[in-house]
């Protein structure tokens, strides 16, 4: 992937799990990365993490990586499968190609959408100026987390896309994020993301105002180039003091506060092809009021999980933390109805097979051009 395993991301996070829950099942797995974001959070390297150079020693998003350095480092561990992640960015198409060349199965996840993904015209023509576009045709599946993000791939790629494609959702450790062992009495509203606009934080800020009739906090988790306006936006809105920016925290941390909160919010504008967060709060036993876009309306069950809103009303958002703060009865239940459905259908233990069984699917091809066809799970 683009990304360094330690860095603070929803992609990032989904190959850190997986990793771990493929080890458990035997796999020896290694994974290929970019310095890109290294050492946002503290993350214990072994031999089984490969770093891919630059074609110029700057590590940004925007730099293209080094072919050579990722074929090396294919060559050298001789795998039985590669898993690319993420679609849009060149580290993981190269290794594709590679993997094509070398005839090692292939396997690619998108965990994207971007802006107007639904304009499917539009994006058959705009596509044609994407890498994407060429290199993703050495894949011989490729995994969407949400119907939503599997049509985008037909978008992209065109209904006589080759690859055979699986819609399997994104997994979360319940044993890692569990509910608190007792109610949190403080009113705490929690927000979980990178501090970039389409994660709607400046729109959270916009709602707290409307807000009067009980005394909370909105704690923040994450950063990034918001972070500043929305320190200017909360002090012209008079909340300054109601929010708490507390910048890249510890997965420990991060894992206590989901506990901490009652309430956790998903305000995303756009593009949120799935929303691990929501996940994440949601197997802790927390409520999630989200916005109704891309694929958090597959995760958040409006009225029995949480509460959708439409995407940038500030007066929803105000309206449903409102309510899930005045009604404990409500939120508990919510809550419950929450961490059961996680149970049931986005653990790991649920999820792991169902993508071991697309590596099988690759590893046990004779052609390596099969049928389109896509498979949910």
């Amino acid at each position: 992937m683009e990304w360094h395993p330690s860095s603070v991301g929803g992609v990032q996070a989904h190959v850190r799990d997986l990793a771990v829950w493929l080890s458990r099942r035997g796999f020896t797995v290694s994974v290929i990365s970019r310095r890109v974001g290294l050492a946002d959070l503290r993350f214990q390297e072994s031999e089984g993490y490969y770093i891919v150079d630059s074609l110029i020693p700057l590590d940004y998003i925007l730099v293209p990586p080094d072919p050579r350095s990722i074929e090396d480092a294919i060559v050298k561990l001789k795998p039985d499968v590669v898993h690319s992640h993420h679609i849009f960015t060149l580290t993981p198409l190269f290794a594709l190609k590679v993997a094509g060349e070398l005839g090692i199965a292939r396997v690619a996840t998108n965990h994207t959408l971007f802006l107007a993904h639904d304009f499917r015209t539009f994006w058959s023509i705009a596509s044609l100026l994407l890498p994407t576009r060429y290199y993703l045709e050495y894949a011989q599946a490729v995994i969407s987390v949400s119907k939503v993000a599997d049509e985008f791939v037909e978008s992209i790629m065109g209904v006589d896309f080759k690859a055979r494609r699986f819609i399997i959702p994104n997994a979360v450790d319940t044993s890692k994020y569990t509910p608190p062992a007792r109610e949190p009495e403080d009113d705490i509203v929690l927000f979980v993301g990178r501090l970039v606009y389409r994660k709607g934080l400046h729109v959270l800020v916009k709602a707290l105002q409307r807000i009067r009739s009980r005394d909370f906090k909105l704690y923040v988790i994450g950063g990034g180039y918001m972070e500043l306006p929305v320190k200017i936006l909360a002090k012209a809105y008079g909340v300054e003091d109601r929010m708490k920016l507390l910048g890249v925290v510890s997965e420990r941390d991060k894992v206590e506060l989901y506990r901490r909160a009652k309430i956790v919010v998903v305000p995303s504008i756009f593009n949120e092809s799935f929303g691990i967060v929501a996940l994440e709060a949601m197997a802790s036993g927390r409520p999630v009021i989200a916005s109704r876009v891309g694929g958090l309306e597959d995760v958040v069950v409006n009225g029995e999980t949480g509460i959708l809103v439409e995407p940038g009303s500030e007066e929803q958002l105000a309206e449903a933390i409102e309510t899930l703060l005045g009604d404990e009865g409500y939120r508990r239940r919510l809550g419950a109805n929450a961490r059961r459905l996680v149970e049931e259908k986005y653990s790991w233990d649920a999820m792991i097979d169902r993508i071991i069984d697309v590596y099988n699917y690759t590893v046990t091809l004779e052609d390596t051009t099969p049928q389109s066809q896509t498979t949910n799970y």
